[in-house]
């Protein structure tokens, strides 16, 4: 059975390892990878959220989101970062999961925008955002959760 969910400060290597995922799925070569330290900074902030997909103990997906407050208003938005699951774990439902677990903590908090962004030719993400309840005009690389 998966679990999904949000990590503490004191997990950070999860974090770490999720990040690591990102970066092979960019092909990026010789990126720079956060220390411990600092990723545990960053997941003792409120406004920053990374939510895990683990199968027996073994992270298999997770998302990074981060909450923006807006200026010409007194709302929070949540801009949905990142998102990964293992080639082998795809298919399965667990993209939806971790997206479902964001929307209910945006729902906790009182959020009433999410949004992510993609490539206009990643058809297996406009899928899944669709699939989630992102709407986005025909055009748009933007999906937008209203809550």
């Amino acid at each position: 059975m998966i679990e999904i969910k949000k990590l503490n400060p004191d997990e950070s290597g999860l974090a770490l390892e999720l990040i690591a995922m990102f970066g092979f799925d960019d092909e990026a070569g010789n990126r720079q990878f956060s220390s411990a330290e600092y990723v545990s900074q960053m997941l003792k902030r409120n406004d920053f959220h990374v939510v895990v997909a683990l199968d027996a103990g073994k992270l298999v997906g997770g998302l990074t989101a981060y909450e923006m407050q807006m200026f010409k208003s007194r709302t929070t938005e949540m801009f949905l970062y990142e998102i990964e699951v293992a080639e082998a774990y795809r298919q399965k439902g667990i993209g939806k999961s971790l997206i479902e677990f964001l929307k209910q903590v945006c729902v906790e908090k009182g959020i009433v925008v999410m949004f992510v962004g993609t490539e206009k030719d990643n058809f297996p993400a406009r899928r899944l955002y669709v699939s989630t309840g992102g709407e986005a005009d025909e055009n748009s690389v933007w999906f937008n959760y209203l809550f």
